[in-house]
């Protein structure tokens, strides 16, 4: 099976992060406004090691891949009230729940400059109405909590193009731990009838493919591959356009 056959299923899945929209860069340019403000108040500690800090709290505390139902502002604020533990930053009290002035202002601080660094990948918004007026189905599913997934996808502007948001977060499971497989049963969608797109070979497309769902790697790094039902990958949404408009 080639891709341009998988592109006659009527729906079509996507990951969110990474894949429809520049997560990581957004994710670290809102994280850097964090250090620097840190590092503003208290100039003994540099950027460069509250970084190095705040790597080691996020391997550690996104291990779940945020199955456990809390919000995106819970799970900030655990992340942030750990990088002030370590610094000594805490305040004499050493409260870190609603009300910390400095905690307070950095989850602030981190949604408003997440918000200015969010950004589509190319061809994402036009594939979507190409998807919307070809009479295609669309669900994302994505790891993260909830609220922070709704709101990513209202500030990029995509919202009224997806029939179906799940994520990890509301099935209190992640991709790797039967997901995908949930998704199939809770909206009546047959494994033969959804292509699904993702950035990360293990957590999007081995899992989805586990599940019986045609899985498409999405890698800006290396060549599309467009023959091989089980290496299908692309390297940009223009290919997918392409096959979907034009066959090419």
């Amino acid at each position: 099976m080639s891709l341009q056959q998988a592109l006659s299923r009527s729906w079509f899945g996507f990951d969110l992060d990474d894949t429809l929209h520049e997560f990581r860069r957004a994710s670290a340019n809102a994280s850097t406004h964090i250090f620097e403000a840190i590092h503003s108040s208290n100039s003994q500690i540099s950027i460069d090691t509250l970084r190095t800090t705040y790597q080691g709290i996020l391997r550690n505390t996104t291990a779940n891949a945020f199955a456990d139902g809390r919000t995106s502002t819970e799970y900030r604020r655990e992340r942030f009230g750990r990088l002030l533990q370590v610094h000594g930053l805490t305040g004499l009290n050493h409260f870190l729940g609603p009300g910390n002035p400095l905690l307070d202002r950095l989850l602030d601080l981190y949604r408003d400059s997440l918000r200015e660094s969010l950004a589509l990948k190319p061809g994402v918004l036009h594939l979507l109405q190409t998807l919307r007026r070809l009479g295609k189905k669309i669900i994302v599913i994505t790891e993260g909590p909830a609220d922070a997934q709704e709101w990513t996808v209202q500030e990029l502007g995509i919202w009224r193009y997806i029939d179906v948001l799940v994520t990890t977060n509301e099935v209190g499971r992640s991709k790797v731990d039967g997901l995908f497989g949930v998704v199939l049963d809770r909206y009546g969608i047959y494994s033969d009838d959804i292509v699904y797109f993702g950035d990360n070979e293990v957590r999007d497309v081995q899992a989805a493919r586990e599940q019986g769902i045609l899985a498409v790697h999405y890698d800006e790094k290396r060549g599309s591959q467009l023959d091989d039902i089980n290496a299908l990958r692309v390297n940009s949404w223009d290919v997918v356009e392409k096959v979907l408009v034009r066959g090419e």
